[in-house]
């Protein structure tokens, strides 16, 4: 339950903060950086990695001591692109989940702390419930 209440209050703090009212009532939401990005920061730069980075920060704020937003959501782009996705294909892979709990340990490790495998299980569904949900892809 409290991953849950992370993962809203994270997404509710990122709506807030992310948007602006135009001042005839209509909301606006900021647009990302018009720069030609790979498909490793454009993942990074999504508002569910925000949301996840919002949300870890809250959950784990030991491991999220002295970490960068920028280096927590690198670690969660990679749960999502490296580890549950094959990386060429970007299709979902068997084992992915068995890859993202191996490798979140190391990936989350801060100031002598290291993720055990009930904290991997739960930074995992809060990145598959956040930073690492279905990308809607543009068929046209």
């Amino acid at each position: 339950m409290r991953v849950r209440s992370a993962v809203v209050c994270g997404v509710a703090l990122i709506s807030l903060a992310g948007c602006g009212s135009t001042g005839d009532g209509e909301t606006r939401i900021p647009a990302g950086p018009t720069s030609a990005a790979g498909p490793f920061e454009a993942f990074q730069r999504r508002a569910e990695v925000a949301a996840f980075v919002a949300a870890f920060r809250t959950t784990f704020p030991a491991l999220a001591d002295g970490r960068s937003d920028e280096a927590i959501a690198s670690d969660v782009t990679h749960v999502c692109l490296d580890d549950l996705r094959d990386p060429s294909t970007g299709q979902p892979t068997p084992d992915g989940e068995a890859a993202a709990l191996r490798r979140i340990p190391g990936r989350f490790e801060r100031n002598g702390i290291t993720p055990d495998w009930t904290t991997s299980r739960t930074i995992l569904a809060l990145a598959s419930g956040t930073a690492c949900s279905p990308v809607e892809v543009d068929g046209s």
